[in-house]
């Protein structure tokens, strides 16, 4: 049997970084060039992960495995969310991952919970901690199909409070920093040992026991103590520890203590699992290599927290660290759990003199808005719900499924009585105040050093996002006096001064309502041909009317215009009329709600008439449609963009021409420059790249889906004079349209694993390299080893069972072709139809 044990933990988590009302992420400059950074982080760590690659000496690949099944992870519930929508194969991946593991492990699978938004849960109070625990299993549940055995603590926060609610949710264990211990002794009793510094035998699991205010030991209150390799972890996270595997699997190895009587060591490492190809580029790589070849060579079993924990129970007892006022402690604060509650001195980036002085006010503002939501819930929940924390806590199913079949069985299972239709978008605009409320206490909004850093503006959107529904579902001001305390909270950027100019900069201008919905889509129906139902994030627009008159120049389009959000349900009609003279960037839209004896058609109407007459149209608006108009700077960011694009199309066109006339006027000049071997202008290179790049691109354009190597013959021509004339072609939308085309039919393989599919793969390839395309190996290596693994070895079986089938050995050897052209080992498959070679060369007859 093994003595030495190791279990790798991945905390792996972002925070949430939807916008509140629109439920989508937009655009950070920050992540280029991804749209945001769970795209990029994803890229760079999650996926990865998922298809780790072991290479041979000579670089290739020689197989790629799934970490997640071979470590200990959890994965934040609004990260999976995020995960299960755009990377949906990675995602299977992770779940796949942890059923692999409990057939592994029977009963003791990979995956931990966590806590739901990562809040600092010793700040909690009880109802936030219980919801934060109740939805965190909630969704483990929902995603994993299974009861968790542990779950992971947002920074490893602790203190007594949050574990004696894991005890009260069934939780067996709990994983914790060296130095988060305070004392041990051996279950049977006896005298206490001082660990206080880190000192603590990390090789054997521990005991922590709830006691009553006497010090008595509450019988069957206990959960069980892990505690990581505090040296090794750092070195994984900050020392570049998984550079080098087998220097890696050393360091591990001189971690089990050589005391014990020869009794079963686990060395355990919890690190965040980003660390793992993001904080440390192809660290996912080094990491497959120690759980795959490293540690199993020094006789290192790979396992389990849970595992290990059934096969070898605690035999010692431990006591933790209060932290100051019993606050807590945590892995990442020297001083308990300060650092998110005040200037504690812990920080991260931002120059020297910064403070973060702006902490303690922030939570304070906080804590006082949830005080007064939960005041407002009690108040406007007693007559809508039979039991309001009961309801919250099972709003998350609500939350994992925005189907209106969920939503109702959500309603009938908490309502007090049978609800109207207004009481109905009462208790979910209800629920969602609560929501936004748990959310703003995510953790990383205190982490960093500035303020009005995007994580902290993040947390203070969800804050206003929770005012602006108590507001609607209450007529009371909320905003008012969160913004009188989130002046006393000093940002280091002269630009916003306080909390409340972070606001106003930062977080206002991202609040979206009704009328900025209707605003984007006047402005999308002024410029584009809008259908009659549409989807603006999650709103549904329902148009009933759109009406466009033009006369000297001058544009004027009304529409009416049913809009349904699809968090609340709620459903509003509005009217709205553009006004555009001239330009689109001083058009203006007035918006207004259909409600009571305002007729929309009788005012269309009357418009349009005076619109015909030529008489004033702006005073006329303002006063019988609304005070105010909406611009082009009032939508939302990545129309305006898409809008932005098409007004300069027509500029951006005669700009093209201009550069492809220099270019003509000036094709033999250049030639001459380049036979001198002289440096060809900017002025020359810029134009002849620019229309090189775009003649190759239209002629890809107007091959379409083409595979025939004769049909580039044109793309080649261009790619070889731009070679002689020395000028680089941007060949960026090139690449891709090719790589998709490749996907598209490695896909395809998945259904029709023909000769004719092949062909066409290894015909793109050629022009792919001939035409000296830059395409991005990763997704396409994920997939062609997945058909290695599930097509090509069953079929190299059938021909070795079955020798007559010439057609899967040729069809065998064509994939593998495609294999090594993206720089796989295939020797290992080579090698199983080695000896059905020999046999076929001493007997061709074989074949028919």
């Amino acid at each position: 049997m093994p003595k030495k044990f190791l279990t790798i933990h991945g905390h792996f988590y972002q925070p949430p970084r939807e916008n509140p009302w629109t439920e989508a992420i937009e655009r950070q400059d920050s992540a280029a060039p991804f749209l945001d950074w769970n795209e990029r982080i994803d890229h760079e760590c999650y996926t990865p992960n998922a298809y780790a690659r072991i290479n041979d000496d000579d670089n290739r690949i020689s197989t790629i495995i799934n970490n997640y099944e071979w470590i200990s992870f959890n994965f934040g519930p609004t990260l999976l969310s995020w995960l299960e929508k755009f990377s949906p194969r990675t995602y299977e991946r992770i779940l796949a991952a942890d059923r692999n593991s409990l057939r592994r492990h029977p009963g003791h699978g990979a995956a931990l919970a966590q806590a739901y938004n990562h809040a600092i849960l010793p700040l909690c109070n009880q109802q936030d901690l219980n919801t934060q625990i109740r939805w965190g299993l909630a969704d483990f549940r929902y995603r994993f199909g299974r009861e968790p055995e542990a779950m992971w603590l947002p920074e490893t926060a602790v203190n007594e409070r949050v574990m004696r609610a894991l005890i009260d949710h069934h939780m067996k264990y709990v994983i914790l920093s060296p130095y988060q211990a305070r004392r041990v002794r051996p279950l049977t009793g006896g005298d206490w040992r001082a660990v206080e510094q880190g000192e603590i035998d990390i090789t054997q699991p521990y005991r922590w026991f709830d006691r009553n205010a006497g010090g008595e030991r509450l019988a069957g209150r206990f959960i069980d103590v892990f505690f990581y390799h505090g040296g090794l972890a750092r070195g994984v996270g900050f020392e570049h520890l998984v550079r080098d595997a087998r220097h890696f699997a050393a360091q591990v190895d001189v971690a089990f203590s050589n005391h014990g009587n020869n009794q079963p060591q686990l060395v355990s490492i919890a690190t965040d699992g980003e660390t793992y190809g993001h904080h440390e580029h192809f660290a996912e790589r080094g990491l497959a290599y120690l759980l795959q070849r490293a540690a199993p060579q020094r006789d290192i079993a790979i396992t389990t927290y849970g595992a290990y924990l059934a096969e070898h129970p605690p035999q010692q007892e431990v006591d933790l660290k209060p932290g100051p006022n019993g606050e807590g402690t945590a892995w990442s604060c020297a001083h308990g759990v300060g650092r998110w509650a005040r200037n504690c001195g812990c920080r991260s980036g931002g120059p020297a003199e910064w403070q973060q002085e702006w902490r303690a006010p922030l939570r304070a503002a906080l804590d006082q808005l949830r005080d007064e939501l939960n005041q407002l819930a009690l108040e406007l929940g007693e007559p809508l719900f039979k039991d309001l924390p009961a309801a919250r806590d099972g709003y998350i199913t609500v939350i994992l499924q925005r189907t209106p079949e969920r939503l109702q069985s959500f309603l009938e299972h908490h309502q007090r009585r049978p609800l109207s239709p207004e009481q109905k978008i009462a208790a979910i605009k209800l629920m969602e105040m609560l929501r936004n409320a748990q959310l703003m206490y995510t953790s990383c909004g205190w982490f960093f050093t500035e303020l009005s850093g995007i994580e902290t503006v993040q947390i203070i959107q969800y804050a206003a996002r929770a005012i602006q529904l108590a507001e609607a579902l209450s007529r009371r001001p909320f905003e008012e006096n969160f913004l009188r305390n989130l002046k006393a909270a000093p940002s280091n950027v002269k630009t916003y001064r306080d909390g409340e100019g972070v606001y106003d900069k930062l977080v206002r201008p991202a609040i979206v309502s009704f009328t900025r919905v209707i605003n984007t889509y006047a402005f999308r129906a002024l410029f584009f041909e809008a259908p009659a139902q549409e989807k603006l994030y999650h709103y549904s627009l329902q148009r009933e009317d759109l009406t466009t008159t033009t006369a000297a120049g001058a544009a004027l389009l009304t529409g009416l215009v049913q809009a349904q959000s699809g968090i609340t349900t709620e459903s509003l009609r509005y009217g709205f009329a553009l006004i555009k003279h001239g330009s689109a960037d001083t058009a203006q839209c007035f918006i207004r709600r259909v409600t009571g004896s305002w007729n929309y058609y009788a005012q269309r109407d009357a418009l349009v008439q005076r619109f015909h007459a030529g008489g004033e149209l702006a005073d006329h608006l303002q006063k019988h449609w609304a005070t105010q108009g909406y611009g082009l700077q009032n939508i939302f960011f990545e129309e305006r963009q898409q809008l932005i694009r098409l007004m300069l199309q027509d500029r951006l066109d005669e700009i093209g021409e201009a550069y492809r006339r220099l270019y003509e006027d000036n094709l033999t000049l250049i030639r001459n420059l380049r036979d001198l071997g002289a440096t060809i202008p900017e002025e020359l290179s810029v134009p002849a790249r620019y229309t090189l790049s775009l003649e190759l691109r239209r002629e890809i354009e107007r091959l379409g889906e083409s595979t025939e190597a004769e049909a580039y013959r044109r793309c080649l021509e261009i790619s070889r004079l731009a070679e002689k004339l020395g000028i680089e072609l941007n060949t960026e939308w090139a690449g891709q349209h090719l790589q998709a085309m490749l996907e598209k039919r490695l896909h395809a393989l998945s259904a029709d694993f023909s000769p004719a599919c092949c062909q066409e793969i290894l015909s793109l390839i050629d022009i792919a390299q001939k035409l000296k395309l830059h395409l991005t190996p990763d997704h396409l290596q994920n997939i062609i080893f997945e058909l290695l693994q599930e097509r090509v070895l069953p079929l190299i079986d059938t021909v070795a069972a079955d020798p007559q089938n010439r057609q899967a050995y040729e069809l065998s050897s064509l994939f593998l072709q495609i294999a090594y052209h993206f720089n796989f080992n295939i020797k290992v498959y080579k090698d199983r139809m080695k000896a059905l070679e020999e046999q076929l060369a001493a007997d061709p007859s074989v074949w028919p």
